[in-house]
Order: C-alpha cells, then sequence, then structure tokens
C-alpha cells in the first residue's frame, strides 16, 4: 500500500498528483505544496494511505459523522 497525494480545489474537486512508499516523504510533500508561494486560495492538499489511488479518493469523498461535543482526544 502506498501513500497517496491528491489536491483539493476549492470546488472540493481531488486530483491525484503523486503516490509514495514512504509516510515521510509524503508527509514533506504534503507540507511542500501547502507551503508554495504560488498556492490558490481555497487549495488544500491531503495524502491517504490505500491500496490505490481509487480506493484513496473514495476515502476522502467519504461524509464522515461530526465528533459528538466535548470528545476529547
Amino acid at each position: 500500500m502506498q501513500y497517496h497525494i491528491f489536491e483539493i480545489n476549492p470546488f472540493q474537486q481531488l486530483s491525484h498528483l503523486e503516490s509514495v512508499d514512504s509516510y515521510r516523504t509524503a508527509k514533506k510533500r504534503v507540507k511542500e505544496l501547502r507551503n508554495a508561494p504560488n498556492l490558490v486560495a481555497g487549495t488544500n492538499y491531503r495524502m491517504m494511505f490505500a491500496a490505490d489511488a481509487a480506493l484513496a479518493e473514495q476515502l476522502l469523498k467519504e461524509k464522515r459523522e461530526p465528533r459528538p461535543m466535548g470528545e476529547h482526544d
């Protein structure tokens, strides 16, 4: 399984950018993308650990229930 890096534009559309094997490499790449000086307002970058890019995209699009009020980590 790999770490898949996605760009999420202001309209919530996902674009698969790349896949990497190492968590550290993926984390570093996402930080570089987020800190780029030419970043368009509203653009976000996310990484997802999954078997393939299609599954990673599906997991990112999945609706999650909000956490209960008062719940702490």
